[in-house]
């Protein structure tokens, strides 16, 4: 075997404890003697954020979540485990929402630390294939696609959101939520049936067996409804009915982009027209 060079070197798996350490060093630690932390600013700007709920501090939060700290001597000590890739989501999302309830002139002088945490928290994200988006004005995991990020930028912010919401991390296994966030997605195509049918016909008789047939338009599970139950899906365990799911949605991913290309293809149509009758 050759020798690795440099960089080759410097490459690592993570290590979801380690990684949470280091961010929480660089929350709780101040950057110079005579400024408060960011973990002390964040406790005296809590009484403000409007998602406090009932509690009283942020450290009840972190006591919660499992995420509190002590001190030996000067030097602050992290007291969480992370057992899990979720748990390490958990705190991730936790500091990034709370550093936004500091008001933006007081983050400044945390601006060095701030920096260091967002360039930690994506680069873990990036390598467990997951990014943070902001969702109105709060802080969101979710798994990167390519197809997702393209298509939120060309629905309606509203659409945009529960489109991002599917891939939050929480939703595994959440075929209740999933199903809901589909229907949602389904009652917006259905006003492009006719259009969806002439861009691909069999894309769109796919998607519409799949959307009346495994419980989302209709209630496919009720034995005594015999015009719509669906035996085959009744049988389908938890985790092959939330990949398919999974497939429709990446279904109405893919008709929402040909739906944006066949405007794009018109407007190009329109400007060869325009050219053409130009040089007759």
């Amino acid at each position: 075997m050759g020798r690795k060079n440099y960089f080759e070197k410097l490459e690592r798996e993570i290590n979801l404890q380690r990684e949470y350490e280091k961010i929480e060093s660089l929350v709780l630690q101040s950057e110079a003697f005579g400024i408060p932390s960011i973990e002390n600013d964040i406790e005296r700007y809590f009484i403000n954020w409007k998602y406090k709920a009932n509690y009283l501090s942020f450290y009840e939060i972190r006591e919660q979540l499992g995420f509190t700290y002590g001190f030996d001597g000067v030097v602050a000590v992290s007291y969480g485990s992370i057992d899990s890739i979720n748990d390490f989501f958990d705190y991730c999302e936790m500091i990034v929402n709370m550093i936004y309830i500091i008001p933006e002139g007081k983050r400044l002088s945390h601006v060095d630390n701030i920096n260091k945490i967002k360039r930690l928290v994506n680069y873990d994200l990036n390598s467990l294939n997951h990014e943070i988006r902001k969702i109105d004005d709060k802080y969101l995991i979710i798994q990167k696609d390519a197809a997702v990020s393209e298509v939120v930028d060309i629905v309606k912010d509203s659409l945009a959101k529960i489109i991002l919401e599917y891939n939050h991390y929480l939703l595994k296994g959440d075929l209740e939520r999933k199903k809901a966030i589909l229907l949602k997605i389904v009652h917006v195509l259905e006003s492009k049936k006719q259009e969806i049918k002439k861009i691909n016909y069999q894309l769109h008789s796919d998607y519409s067996y799949l959307i009346n047939n495994f419980n989302i338009r209709h209630n496919n599970c009720d034995i005594s409804n015999t015009k719509n139950y669906n035996e085959k899906f009744v049988k389908m365990s938890d985790q092959e009915k939330e990949e398919w799911y999974d497939e429709i949605y990446q279904m109405g991913l893919l008709i929402f982009l040909l739906l944006e290309n066949k405007e794009r293809s018109t407007k190009i149509a329109n400007i060869k027209d325009i050219q053409s009758n130009a040089k007759k």
